[in-house]
């Protein structure tokens, strides 16, 4: 195979990990919208018990999933991209539950999406991310 060859199927499974990864933050955050959902119900009531369920059941296929993930990622980098659920939390808010969203939460927002484009678009988690694949492999 060529070098560009192999440069652009790295980039694509670059991709590909870092997509599952945020796809993945974004059940994870769900289960707090399920978890604050069950505490508005009356304690032991059937939506109560159902909404918890619910949320115990996002949170299996997450760990699930994430274990793969992080077979494939450095820890430091999949942790960082865990931060992305810090704006998921207040667009749920806003969206499930009608919490306002304050100027200084947007920029800490921007600020969070900053250190994770740093981070991801280091040439060292290309390499990594290369790496653990070649591991995962043999």
């Amino acid at each position: 195979m060529s070098k560009n060859g192999g440069e652009h199927k790295t980039r694509k499974r670059k991709v590909l990990i870092l997509l599952a990864l945020h796809l993945i933050v974004l059940l994870y955050s769900l289960a707090g919208v399920c978890s604050k959902t069950a505490a508005q119900n009356p304690f032991g009531s059937l939506p109560f018990f159902g909404w918890y369920a619910l949320a115990l059941a996002i949170l299996v296929v997450y760990a699930l999933v994430w274990q793969q993930i992080i077979r494939r990622v450095e820890l430091t980098s999949a942790f960082a991209n865990k931060a992305a659920t810090l704006v998921w939390g207040m667009l749920w808010g806003a969206l499930f539950f009608a919490e306002p969203i304050k100027l200084t939460t947007l920029i800490g927002a921007v600020v969070v999406f900053i250190g994770i484009l740093l981070v991801i678009t280091s040439k060292d988690t290309a390499q990594q991310i290369e790496q653990t694949e070649e591991q995962a492999h043999e």
